[in-house]
């Protein structure tokens, strides 16, 4: 059995931490040692420094720090009152969002979006998380040591069914959360800095908001099995200074945790490939599924390995096999690899 993560000495930034997961993630890791900076909107202050007073009373080491993410100014102004007060910064944990759900007027479904909504999940979710980034990345790259964790969504893996309808916006944001993540990670690497990708199932005040209030099915069903606190516990080894893996996305909730990642199939080649040609290899192209459900040649996708098995088989006139193409790096780049 592993010994007790900790992380004694390490400072956290959380953004949103005043409920939920941010909360729980705050809750974790002062538990465990870390100095937290509790981040909310300013004007959700109070939630802030209620997590802050429950980590010192338990013994912890937290301040609390009202700035909306999404504003370039808020995010330097919240690293430098972690800078100020710690003198340093480990942990950046993206938690804040805008959550899906937030515009019930049905401007988000497909045959409306981009609607206004768009410009929000973005402005919070994504820009939002990246300019906090910034602020932090010269302290990280100087210290040369960072551990960042995104906050995505399995909605962004598509076909969900919001509230009214297929929506689009939030899903989009959520998906960009995925690629965001995965330059930082491949950026961080010769930095120390190491970034993963969280997709969580949890029951918060905000999921329950975004019912209307209702007390559905769904809803009770998450109240009592989803958690936040399981999910903060599950995700924090990648939080910890032996993380096991950068560049990766899990699922976590109720306990389970899980790997999720782009894959694709071997597909099929013919230098004078025709339309008919492909309708006539379809199975080859979608990939199969053996007695037991496992998918036929499949292998991890990413651009570097997908860019040398595109120009290995226009060299050998056909698709290289399985084992070649698992050889291929899937997180360093040819250009990278060059230098």
């Amino acid at each position: 059995m592993n010994k007790e993560l900790r992380f004694d000495g390490r400072v956290a930034i959380v953004t949103g931490a005043g409920i939920g997961i941010g909360a729980a993630h705050a809750r974790y890791l002062a538990a465990r040692g870390a100095a937290i900076v509790v981040n909310e909107l300013p004007s959700n202050l109070h939630r802030a420094e209620a997590v802050r007073d429950d980590i010192r009373s338990a013994g912890g080491t937290a301040i609390a720090v009202g700035a909306r993410i999404g504003d370039d100014d808020a995010a330097a102004s919240l690293v430098a009152a972690a800078i100020a007060e710690f003198g340093r910064i480990d942990i950046l944990i993206h938690n804040a969002g805008v959550p899906a759900g937030r515009i019930m007027d049905g401007s988000e479904q497909v045959a409306n979006a981009p609607a206004a909504g768009m410009d929000l999940y973005f402005d919070i979710n994504v820009r939002g998380s990246l300019q906090l980034n910034r602020a932090a990345w010269p302290h990280m790259v100087e210290q040369g040591y960072g551990r960042i964790l995104f906050t995505s969504s399995a909605v962004g893996t598509g076909f969900w069914y919001g509230p009214t309808g297929y929506e689009l916006d939030y899903a989009v944001s959520k998906l960009a959360v995925f690629a965001a993540a995965r330059q930082v990670a491949a950026a961080g690497k010769e930095h120390g800095i190491i970034a993963n990708t969280l997709m969580p199932w949890a029951f918060t005040e905000t999921v329950g908001a975004s019912g209307g209030g209702e007390e559905t099915e769904l809803i009770t069903f998450m109240r009592n099995t989803l958690q936040p606190e399981k999910v903060a516990m599950a995700i924090a080894p990648l939080l910890h200074e032996d993380a096991p893996t950068t560049g990766e996305a899990f699922t976590a909730g109720g306990g389970r945790m899980a790997r999720v990642f782009l894959a694709g199939t071997r597909g099929y080649f013919n230098p004078d490939l025709t339309s008919e040609d492909v309708l006539d290899n379809w199975e080859q192209i979608m990939g199969t599924t053996d007695e037991s459900g496992a998918l036929v040649d499949v292998f991890e996708q990413s651009q570097p390995r997908e860019e040398r098995l595109f120009f290995k088989a226009l060299e050998l006139g056909q698709t290289p096999d399985l084992k070649w193409i698992s050889e291929q790096s899937v997180k360093e780049s040819t250009r990278s690899a060059a230098k």
